[in-house]
């Protein structure tokens, strides 16, 4: 019996000493941007001191890095993640140009100012990003344990901060779902939408505790490491513009809590951040070097705390499994109508696009979440996992989304001058799954398109537009100005559609058009003023490149078929087909190639179905071709072979040099065509483009070795 008790005391003995010699650590991690990356470094060298955390406190990208870190992610794991993300991408809600369905209206930019529409009043919105991205890649992130849970139950217990909208208090999120905590400490005001949580709005905890110090000691922590990347405020003489004032009575409440909370650290790090901005995401391997040279500098105040621990490094570099195998797949709505949820559920599990059960990658998860965030017939979209014996279940939460689009864009160019576009989208009228597109130009070039499309996927869809299109151009002699013309056309058609990975479209259609053409300085050979035309036609269209103004990779082919019926009951023929190319040399260099074959049948070159060609300009009409040398439209016939090539260099950020060199013959008789053309034509185009706020500007010189001469094109916006 004495024995017994003697190893009682002894292990309680034991108890208490190894309590003594093992203190709570707590590390906490500042917000800051993209200087939150240094975290990174500051905890890879912790780690060769043997230092884990017994709890881990985050603010906004603290909370990030510190969320990953509470869940088992290694430093090497964080630096590839946050070194190889695609930040643009993941902030700024970017849809890549490929998520969008070709022939839809939104693949293009063309607008300034863009505004939901609740029925057909604008709405302001409450950030420029609703933040979707990012909270996509934090639950595919987080997916081991991104379900309702209690935070201490993480292999680290984890807290991290947010501020409520609503009356600008602080909360500690300590459970429920990690990720939407993440996501709620990083809502930058008037950048992130304000993220919601059982009722309640929540944006960056950074307002009111950007170091969350007194809350690990709150916690009990012993030892507080704490990593401090916030802003510090400005010095009078920093202080210069109306915005750093701003700034600066908006930080002095954080920046007094902030230095409160100081006094709580035993290690206190702060990483040398000067010169990097809260948005420098593409300097990750200096941020994170950067993180690693403060806490190495500061390891004399670290071993002197810690070296009484005999603690041994942390050695952890175990690749990270990106493949996620889901064994099945749930779709959950919320919508204002009961009867959208079977069409919801079904257009959702399409634009997915992956069977169960299967294996994903993160990437392509993350892909496929945003093509369905992209058809932008639903908001909100939230994914949960539970784990099964070997898998997941995959819930997806969607809000069908409620407002339409409204947009504003402008431009001006040499051809078509000064003109503003007016526009709005609407969902799901008179047909679940619908988008009617209403676009109004107003200016020297006016036009207006209606759109009405369904979307069934794979399946046959049915659509109808009306267009009215009008521009002003001139005739040419000998490459001399003649006259001026006016060109007008309508045409309505009705088709029958289908979409196939969403960048090929094929399309069945019958088309009624009115050809005008008009001018006060000399007669034309097309002397009638409206000349209509009944066409059946067949079209298919891919579109795969990754811009639509500066593109580096991707195909953009069109083919168009139709049997033409005039008025006079003859039947005209034309078939032809556009191929454009991006070819990504190097980091800088691109390939650009444009190959446009055309033939009509004999009497289509007394219509204005003829391959018009000539100028730099786009234009407006589907079968006339820009073509440097020629001024714009100056010759037409109704065969043709096209063939350009354009190498681009990016010398310097959004600025853009490029040459185009072309080649071009036509003909009105098809067995000329190669033998003896009756027209030959070669140009060059030398060109300047700057991707602007205000869209793409473009100042080019073109030249013509037949008639020896030059000409010019300026040009700023999108094009519409």
């Amino acid at each position: 019996m004495k024995s017994i008790f003697l190893l009682l005391v002894g292990l309680t003995l034991s108890f208490g000493l190894y309590s003594q010699s093992k203190p709570k650590v707590a590390l906490v991690l500042s917000g800051g941007g993209a200087k939150g990356i240094a975290h990174i470094g500051v905890i890879r060298v912790l780690e060769s001191r043997g230092i884990k955390p017994d709890m881990i406190l985050g603010t906004s990208m603290g909370s990030l890095v510190g969320g990953l870190y509470a869940l088992g992610y290694t430093p090497d794991q964080m630096e590839d993640f946050v070194g190889n993300a695609n930040w643009d991408f993941l902030l700024n809600d970017m849809v890549p140009r490929e998520n969008f369905k070709t022939g839809q209206g939104i693949k293009d930019k063309n607008t300034l100012l863009s505004l939901p529409l609740n029925g057909i009043k604008p709405l302001m919105v409450s950030g420029m990003y609703g933040g979707q991205n990012v909270l996509t890649i934090i639950e595919i992130l987080t997916r081991n344990y991104n379900r309702p849970m209690d935070f201490d139950s993480f292999p680290t217990p984890f807290r991290c901060i947010g501020t409520n909208i609503e009356d600008g208090s602080m909360m500690v999120f300590e459970s429920g779902r990690i990720s939407d905590a993440m996501r709620a400490s990083m809502s930058i005001p008037s950048v992130f939408a304000p993220y919601p949580i059982n009722g309640q709005l929540y944006v960056d905890g950074g307002l009111v505790n950007n170091f969350p110090t007194d809350i690990a000691k709150q916690m009990g922590a012993d030892i507080i490491i704490g990593v401090d990347v916030g802003a510090e405020l400005y010095k009078k003489e920093e202080i210069t513009s109306v915005l750093q004032i701003l700034d600066q009575t908006a930080s002095f409440n954080n920046a007094r809590v902030a230095e409160k909370n100081k006094t709580f650290c035993d290690i206190y790090i702060r990483p040398d951040i000067s010169g990097i901005s809260a948005l420098a995401f593409d300097e990750t391997d200096s941020i994170v070097s950067r993180g690693f040279v403060a806490a190495t500098n500061a390891l004399p105040s670290i071993d002197s705390v810690f070296s009484r621990y005999n603690l041994t490094p942390i050695l952890d570099t175990t690749p990270r499994n990106t493949e996620i195998k889901i064994e099945d797949i749930s779709i959950k709505m919320q919508s204002i109508h009961v009867k959208h949820h079977k069409p919801a559920k079904k257009m959702a599990l399409g634009k997915l696009g992956f069977e169960t059960p299967s294996t994903i990658s993160e990437s392509q998860l993350s892909n496929n979440v945003n093509r369905l965030f992209g058809s932008a017939y639903f908001e909100d979209i939230s994914l949960t996992f539970f784990p099964t014996d070997t898998a997941f279940n995959l819930e997806v939460a969607l809000k069908e989304k409620q407002t339409d689009d409204f947009g504003i864009g402008m431009r001006y160019d040499f051809v078509y001058g000064v003109n503003v576009l007016i526009k709005a989208n609407f969902r799901n009228l008179l047909h679940y799954g619908s988008l009617s597109e209403l676009s109004a130009i107003v200016g020297q070039a006016p036009q207006v398109r209606v759109r009405f499309t369904t979307d069934n996927g794979k399946k046959i869809s049915l659509g109808t537009s009306f267009n009215w299109d009008n521009f002003n151009a001139y005739g040419y002699l000998n490459h001399k100005n003649i006259g001026k013309y006016n060109f007008s056309r309508y045409y309505w058609d009705v088709f029958a559609h289908t979409i196939i990975r969403n960048n090929n479209r094929i399309i069945l259609g019958v088309e009624y058009s009115m050809f005008g053409i008009s001018s006060s300085d000399f007669l034309t050979e097309l002397d009638k003023t409206y000349m209509p035309y009944i066409s059946g036609y067949l079209s298919y269209i891919r579109d795969s490149y990754d811009n639509a103004y500066f593109p580096t990779k991707g195909t953009k082919h069109k083919f168009r078929t139709d049997l033409i019926v005039q008025e006079d009951g003859s039947i005209l023929s034309t078939a032809w087909f556009r191929k454009e190319n991006a070819f990504k040399l190097s980091k800088k260099w691109v390939l650009k190639s444009n190959l446009f074959l055309g033939i009509g049948s004999q009497g289509v070159d007394t219509t204005l179905f003829v391959y018009w060609t000539g100028g730099v300009s786009q234009n407006r009409v589907a079968w006339y071709n820009s073509f440097p040398g020629l001024r714009h439209l100056e010759v037409g016939k109704r065969n043709i072979a096209l063939l350009s090539l354009t190498p681009r260099w990016n010398f310097y950020g959004r600025h853009y040099l490029s040459m185009e060199v072309a080649a071009t013959i036509l003909d009105n008789k098809t067995q000329q065509m190669v033998v003896n053309p009756e027209l030959f034509y070669a140009g060059f185009n030398f060109k300047y483009s700057y991707n602007s706020m205000l869209g793409p500007l473009e100042i080019s010189a073109d030249y013509s070795p037949q008639f020896n001469a030059w000409d010019y094109f300026i040009s700023l916006g999108y094009w519409f």
